[in-house]
């Protein structure tokens, strides 16, 4: 292996140790609470070293969520939320959390970052959108938007206890389960309205 290539092998592998080493810490604290010292120290890493790759830990923290959200984008690619064969996307979601399990455990945990969770929330409201497009056209927007609110608010919650404390549910049934309790508590609601002459 050429020089550029072992200098890129050893940057991938100290960018890998400083990320794990981060995770650990915020499982323990909050990161205001982490110093750029304590971490060099827990993954034997120089601090020269570190600032040569990141300004502080908050940059570190935003580099690995920038990371996270390029590989969910690149393998969902836009698919509705729900189908009339089932849903794709939500299998894609809990697949690809599934593989990153222990980063959205503490990202969505006690120590965890807001502003990741306002990210998934971003995306989980661009495809109940595409949902009110198809089950809903025409739909009053500040009345779907309320519908929106459940629908992300609930599925955070269901990530997060998923996350935590349900390896016993596969991708299929996460998957599954999810579409029931979405379909379930907002259908009834637009079959009201459409009722009694309204949508939304």
């Amino acid at each position: 292996m050429n020089k550029a290539g072992t200098d890129n092998r050893s940057v991938r592998n100290t960018k890998r140790r400083l990320r794990e080493g981060l995770l650990q810490l915020l499982e323990e604290k909050p990161i205001n609470e982490i110093s750029v010292k304590e971490l060099a120290e827990r993954v034997d890493v120089n601090r020269g070293t570190f600032y040569f790759h990141y300004q502080d830990i908050y940059d570190l923290l935003r580099d690995m969520e920038a990371d996270f959200f390029r590989q969910f984008d690149a393998k969902l690619n836009g698919e509705p939320i729900l189908r009339a064969e089932g849903s794709p996307y939500l299998r894609a979601v809990f697949s690809f959390l599934d593989e990153n399990r222990d980063f959205c455990r503490i990202m969505l945990g006690a120590h965890g970052d807001m502003q990741f969770v306002d990210l998934v929330k971003e995306r989980v409201d661009v495809q109940c959108r595409f949902f009110w497009q198809i089950l809903a056209p025409g739909a009053d927007e500040r009345s779907s938007g309320m519908y929106n609110a459940f629908i992300i608010n609930g599925c955070i919650g269901l990530i997060q206890e998923w996350v935590n404390d349900r390896r016993d549910l596969s991708v299929e049934s996460i998957s599954a389960l999810t579409a029931t309790l979405i379909l379930a508590s907002v259908k009834p609601c637009l079959e009201e309205e459409q009722n009694n002459g309204k949508i939304l």
